[in-house]
């Protein structure tokens, strides 16, 4: 993949971080190698990427229509809880790690579902789903916020609004 800078990407799977400069540094005292530098958009930090590994740990942004289809197929898809939070773990990690958003999507969806189910029952979501959920709507609302020009807090509105 060919980077520039300013460029945003996805970082392991759960950051949206902005392309900064190529440097050299030696980090493990054996020699200087090629880095780019990473900037998260919500830490105050720079990441350094070896070059050799930049193409496994950075993903780049789902186009604006690939997206927007994954969104308009949620209105026809259903969601259903299979109550398998082992197999949804599996399933979201492997997901963040491929950067694949229809599978980050549809664990979101079966979360979501879980959630409705365990509170008719009067009992509270499984931390790992809860967190696994935080985490991919973070992820979610980021990337639509870059990619559409709108405030995070404005996603949630946004994508109820294509699928109505």
């Amino acid at each position: 993949m060919n980077y520039t800078k300013g460029q945003y990407v996805i970082y392991s799977g759960t950051e949206i971080c902005s392309i900064g400069e190529i440097v050299k540094r030696n980090f493990d005292g054996e020699g200087e190698k090629d880095y780019i530098t990473i900037n998260p958009l919500e830490l105050n930090t720079t990441f350094y990427v070896p070059w050799d590994k930049a193409d496994d740990a950075l993903k780049p942004l789902m186009p604006k229509e690939i997206l927007l289809e994954l969104i308009e197929r949620m209105k026809t898809e259903t969601a259903q809880s299979r109550g398998n939070t082992e197999s949804r773990n599996i399933n979201f990690r492997d997901a963040l790690k491929e950067g694949n958003h229809e599978v980050i999507l549809s664990v979101m969806s079966e979360i979501y579902m879980e959630k409705l189910n365990r509170a008719e029952s009067g009992k509270q979501l499984y931390k790992m789903d809860k967190r696994n959920f935080e985490l991919a709507k973070k992820l979610i609302d980021s990337e639509i916020s870059i990619l559409f020009g709108i405030e995070s807090s404005e996603v949630e509105a946004f994508i109820r609004s294509k699928v109505k």
